[in-house]
């Protein structure tokens, strides 16, 4: 008998624990932090772009009157901000985001879209294919180093991403029923690797022109930059759509 109730109380007690270990546990709280760096992992990669229309007049020397070619094309810069690192903290009802810098992408210079049209003086001994296409081949340089001037002069691109990320955070944050009064996002500035402007030949008093701003002219016979600052997105009005190419080849420049 004395056994007998020691293997019932064994089995009472091997309940007791049992239960107590595969009995459900209550559910752990969600940390909203965590939940936003998933989020924003998942989300990957922010894009930005600006259109550009650039154009100038080219006065190359060749046998002969030396012939104006107006250039004038657009160009599609492409900027990536990556998420896949970012870092999230919460102090209160504010939220910082910390990311990695903004990278370019390579421009797209839609050179399918260029033509042009050719009035030249028939005492010019040159090739006018030839010579537009010279041109056209400097697009794509050209395109290069806005990219950069861009990345490293508009502040309105820094901005663009800032607010993109904030809407994320405080769309993730609504959400979760988290209050959050102020989204702080920290976006390094990038370093800038800054490309040589292919040499333009441009028309004497002459400037080459992105978007209406004077970016490069002629010192001494060399191309050389000129600085400008880029107009706010929101205020380029018809500059910002992308116009279609023209390369005009129209007869010599007046003395």
């Amino acid at each position: 008998m004395k056994y007998l109730v020691i293997a019932v109380l064994a089995l009472v007690l091997g309940g007791l624990i049992g239960r107590a270990i595969w009995k459900e546990k209550p559910p752990q709280p969600v940390d909203p932090v965590q939940v936003i760096v998933t989020q924003l992992k998942t989300h990957a990669i922010i894009e930005h772009e600006r259109q550009l229309a650039i154009w100038y007049r080219a006065c190359p020397s060749v046998i002969g009157k030396t012939p104006q070619i107006f250039i004038a094309w657009p160009a599609k810069l492409s900027y990536e901000l990556e998420l896949g690192d970012a870092q999230v903290t919460r102090s209160g009802s504010v939220i910082k985001v910390h990311t990695s810098a903004i990278h370019a992408d390579e421009p797209s210079v839609p050179t399918d879209f260029m033509d042009y049209l050719s009035t030249k003086s028939i005492f010019t001994f040159a090739n006018e294919e030839q010579l537009v296409n010279h041109e056209i081949g400097k697009a794509s340089p050209i395109a290069r180093y806005l990219t950069s001037y861009f990345l490293a002069n508009d502040p309105s691109l820094h901005g663009d991403f800032t607010g993109e990320v904030q809407g994320l955070v405080q769309h993730l944050a609504s959400a979760l029923d988290v209050k959050v009064t102020e989204v702080d996002v920290d976006i390094p500035t990038p370093p800038v690797n800054w490309p040589k402007l292919p040499k333009l030949e441009l028309c004497e008093g002459s400037m080459a022109s992105v978007n209406g701003l004077p970016f490069a002219k002629i010192e001494s016979g060399y191309t050389v930059p000129v600085r400008f600052k880029p107009t706010p997105v929101g205020q380029q009005g018809a500059a910002q759509e992308a116009p279609k190419g023209i390369a005009s080849l129209y007869g010599a420049p007046k003395k």
